[in-house]
């Protein structure tokens, strides 16, 4: 029987016997069983092609179905004649997911891009994408059709903000948004340190709360009613109100009065909430460059000696852009806003309301979709419990010869709340920081200037001085950039930087997120990105089977047939790839 190659030699051995049906029907179950097989290879290429991992089917990423065909059969028949067929399924399928590669992004990071597209202000945009790299790294992009060079300046603030204006260059993105992603905060290691540290959105933010450039006093009047206050040996306030006392003091390198409902305006350029811009001269006087640095200094030491002042805090923007992308803004401001005068010493508490009005007051006022520089702005709200307060800075305040502080508030209507004396320029003050473990700055400064210079000197922060703080950020902190347009819906961002650059970080290369578009479905465009995979996935599918045709006779009748793998057929290799649009290996 071994030598019995199909069911027509099968027949001629059983020619004498009259066992026509039953090898009929044993042939048309062998035709059955290869009809099973040819189904059940059908089935698989369903499921392959339906299975997604990556954005891509299985059937995409190389796994093919199994082909069988019988290749012989040998039969023995009696009278009594038994046929088995038995079918066995096994599959082992490894899915893993690889972190490593992601050069130095946690997953934490990743997990927030994809759930932060899920906020309502990406809907508002016909597209979105982010790329994000490490500081230090310089790159060559194209962005549609416009080339971009990211910045090459050494200054914390201009590194970033010069990218982004880049970056905002073509005609195509409305908008850009830049955040540091990860970095190492800087401390302070030494109770004796002089220098006040506070961190926010990846910046040290550094002041010198006790340094004074010139006698400088606090004076705080809860009435005007019999109001004497000795500044100097020459002038003694005694007017009958905030104005008129501030009139008298002509003579000073600053003064300032604070009443109850105050505000004070911070305004920023399009797109921008961090950190404020001293010198931005947009918007209503007085604004930025009409001494706002001096005004949220002087606000800062009276909130820091009188606790009892609190502070609101409203971030604006204009109507550009949707109500969800501006009310996130709007708050971005607002907060930018609170941590400037935390970094200045300001208690937390003290702020009590930090909100967003979003671009509700631009519309209402000009309308829908205008840039308006009025409105790009936060405003912060006064409140002092109905006390008044002038500060002063030199001119016609001697510390040595004004009036001593008011020891007790409850008892007195005015007084001297705090005076500071003008410290020699030769003063040092204790700087004792450090970053992770790999910075250490343990040095004695004068000034913000030489602040900054230690951060430089170290090689491992771009530094700059903007109003009274030293904003440091580390070269090596991952900086994310996402890019919006209401132009197109295939945003794209490519990498053309040369062999050159990213010296500093060769081992950490430009990441390009997918696509967002407004039908809300991720897109990833492979054909212009350096290293598609935000990370990688690796897998294995392992399909055994195993079928088993046999026959068995009681006397001398048997049957057995043997399946063996054969190629794909043409006409689907040629179906895989028209879906590839690549030739495929099997």
């Amino acid at each position: 029987m071994a030598n019995v190659k199909t069911f027509d030699e099968g027949a001629k051995i059983l020619q004498n016997v009259d066992v026509t049906s039953m090898v009929t029907g044993l042939a048309l179950g062998i035709a059955n069983a290869q009809e099973q097989l040819d189904n059940n290879s059908v089935k698989q290429i369903t499921t392959l092609a339906q299975t997604q991992v990556g954005g891509k089917s299985l059937l995409e990423l190389g796994f093919r179905p199994a082909f069988y065909a019988f290749d012989h059969a040998d039969i023995s028949v009696s009278l009594s004649l038994k046929m088995a067929v038995s079918e066995e399924l096994e599959i082992d399928f490894e899915l893993e997911y690889d972190s490593t590669r992601k050069k130095g992004y946690t997953d934490e990071h990743i997990q927030k891009i994809e759930n932060n597209y899920k906020e309502e202000k990406y809907r508002e945009f016909k597209s979105s994408r982010k790329y994000w790299t490490t500081l230090s790294n310089e790159h060559t992009l194209k962005v549609n059709e416009t080339s971009v060079n990211t910045s090459t300046k050494t200054g914390s603030i201009e590194r970033i903000d010069e990218t982004a204006g880049n970056l905002s260059s073509d005609a195509k993105i409305e908008r850009v948004d830049s955040e540091i992603i990860e970095t190492k905060d800087v401390t302070s290691t030494d109770t004796t340190n002089k220098v006040h540290v506070h961190n926010y959105k990846g910046f040290g933010m550094l002041s010198m709360l006790n340094y004074y450039a010139e006698d400088t006093a606090i004076i705080k009047v809860k009435s005007y009613s019999g109001l004497s206050i000795k500044l100097s040996n020459a002038l003694t306030i005694s007017g009958a109100n905030l104005n008129a006392n501030l009139g008298s003091i002509s003579n000073s390198v600053f003064k300032m009065g604070l009443k109850d409902n105050d505000t004070f305006t911070v305004y920023f350029d399009f797109s921008k909430h961090h950190p404020i811009d001293f010198t931005y001269s947009k918007g209503t006087a007085p604004n930025n460059i009409n001494q706002l640095k001096e005004k949220l200094r002087a606000l800062a030491f009276i909130m820091k000696e009188d606790t009892d002042v609190k502070i609101k805090i409203k971030g604006h923007t204009d109507s550009v852009s949707g109500d969800k992308f501006n009310k996130d803004l709007g708050l971005k401001r607002a907060t930018g806003v609170a941590n400037y005068l935390q970094a200045l010493g300001v208690n937390p508490s003290q702020i009590t309301e930090i909100v967003s009005e979003g671009e509700d007051a631009a519309k209402a006022a000009v309308g829908d979709n205008k840039k308006d520089a009025d409105y790009r702005k936060a405003v912060i709200e006064v409140d002092t419990g109905g006390n008044e307060y002038i500060y002063i800075e030199g001119g016609d305040f001697v510390e040595s010869e004004s009036v001593a502080i008011v020891a007790d508030w409850s008892v007195s209507t005015s007084g001297i709340l705090k005076k500071y004396a003008k410290l020699a320029a030769s003063t040092n003050k204790k700087l004792k920081v450090e970053s992770g473990s790999d910075v250490s700055i343990d040095s004695n400064v004068k000034t913000l200037a030489q602040i900054n210079t230690q951060f430089e000197n170290s090689n491992k922060f771009y530094s700059q001085v903007s109003g009274d703080v030293v904003y440091a950020v580390r070269k090596d902190a991952k900086i994310e950039y996402t890019l919006f347009s209401n132009d197109s819906e295939e945003l794209v961002i490519e990498d053309k930087s040369s062999s050159s650059q990213n010296t500093q970080n060769s081992n950490d290369t430009l990441q390009i997120h997918k696509v967002i578009n407004s039908k809300y479905f991720a897109k990833s465009d492979v054909t212009s990105i350096k290293d598609p995979k935000v990370s990688a996935w690796s897998g294995s599918l392992d399909f055994r089977y195993a079928r088993q045709f046999s026959m068995s006779v009681e006397g001398n009748a048997s049957v057995s047939a043997r399946m063996v793998s054969v190629p794909a057929p043409t006409a689907f290799e040629n179906y895989v790839q028209s879906l590839t649009g690549t030739s495929s290996n099997s």
